[in-house]
């Protein structure tokens, strides 16, 4: 059949990207369009907000001095209960504490001595300079965005920001560009860091989000966002808390645009999923939760479109297993997914697309 140009492009607009990768061989036409930035974001509007697989990224020590550390992944596919492996087509060092941050299907890693921003769907990497008092202990990255509307453009950046275990209130802040190729100090004396390493991290809408404990005396847990466009933080308060003495858990995406929150109740340990509607936040859904592993602790968690929840969770055993709650009586589904392979990176639901790496 002969399909209008725009009719085929609003097709491919909703195809996924493992696929669209493959179709943009299928003639010079589709070449040239799944290659076209407007398309791409077009594509990646309709992919961000359609339930993604949830996705775990560890490194597996190899015993070979060629390669040392490698990274993959495994993809839970919530229509098919089993797990789904993805092993990236490279080799790198990782640091010890740093783990992978995201956005729009790229992934930014630190290592040793340089960072890494790649997208594994093409195959494209990109590594970068690391700026002067690079410290991969005590250093917090974000990836993210600025959009400009009137060309429908995005220009992709990078924030880093100093943590510690004092209370003094000072946190060096830089943002690199990826246009100027350039790292600069930001001032913003409202932001003084998270006491300690944040516990969770997500992006949404190029915005990127941390979980942490204040530097004060009263340590109190607070949600920080970075706007790039501004070039500074902006606090974002949490839930009231309740007289059960809620846990603040993990930071995640909720239905690909809303920002969620996971919190456990110190008296009943139900699992309560929070999620901000227009600046206020609403439970969406309390569970019972599973029996942990000796040490274990919930790390995310992700909710697909039927309701059903999967939960993440790690041992000091390097155990790591996904929980999804299945029928009327909650009952939960376990998959393993590694044992003792490596150091959980990143838990995320992560959305491949056709961006090149900036």
């Amino acid at each position: 059949m002969e399909l209008s140009s725009d009719l085929v492009e609003e097709i491919l607009s909703r195809v996924p990207a493992r696929s669209l990768a493959r179709l943009r061989y299928t003639c010079k036409q589709w070449k040239t369009l799944i290659a076209e930035p407007r398309f791409v974001n077009k594509h990646l509007s309709h992919m961000r907000c359609r339930e993604q697989q949830f996705t775990i990224f560890s490194n597996e020590h190899i015993l070979s001095p060629s390669f040392g550390s490698t990274i993959s992944c495994v993809g839970i596919d919530f229509n098919k209960p089993e797990k789904i492996g993805l092993k990236l087509p490279f080799p790198i060092a990782l640091t010890a504490a740093m783990k992978i941050s995201h956005c729009d299907g790229l992934l930014l890693y630190v290592t040793k001595s340089m960072l890494l921003v790649s997208n594994p769907l093409l195959n494209q990497k990109r590594w970068i300079k690391g700026s002067e008092g690079f410290d991969h202990s005590m250093d917090v990255y974000g990836l993210g965005y600025t959009s400009h509307q009137s060309s429908g453009s995005y220009d992709y950046k990078i924030v880093r920001f100093r943590c510690s275990f004092s209370t003094d209130n000072s946190s060096r802040v830089e943002v690199y560009a990826f246009k100027s190729e350039s790292w600069k100090v930001v001032v913003d004396k409202n932001f003084h860091g998270f006491y300690g390493l944040p516990l969770s991290s997500v992006c949404l809408r190029g915005t990127p989000y941390w979980l942490g404990f204040n530097k004060d005396g009263k340590r109190l847990m607070s949600i920080q966002s970075f706007d790039f466009s501004q070039e500074r933080f902006e606090p974002l308060y949490l839930p009231p808390p309740s007289i059960d003495l809620e846990y603040y858990i993990s930071l995640g995406i909720f239905r690909g645009d809303q920002l969620s929150l996971l919190l456990e109740c110190y008296r009943t340990r139900k699992i309560h999923l929070w999620v901000m509607k227009q600046q206020h936040w609403s439970t969406v859904l309390t569970v019972d939760v599973p029996q942990l592993p000796l040490f274990g602790q919930y790390l995310s968690s992700f909710i697909e479109e039927n309701g059903r929840l999967a939960l993440y969770t790690e041992s000091e055993r390097q155990c790591i297993s996904i929980y999804i709650n299945v029928g009327e009586n909650q009952d939960y589904q376990k998959i393993e997914c590694l044992n003792g392979t490596g150091r959980t990176l990143s838990d995320c639901c992560y959305v491949e697309s056709l961006l090149q790496v900036p």
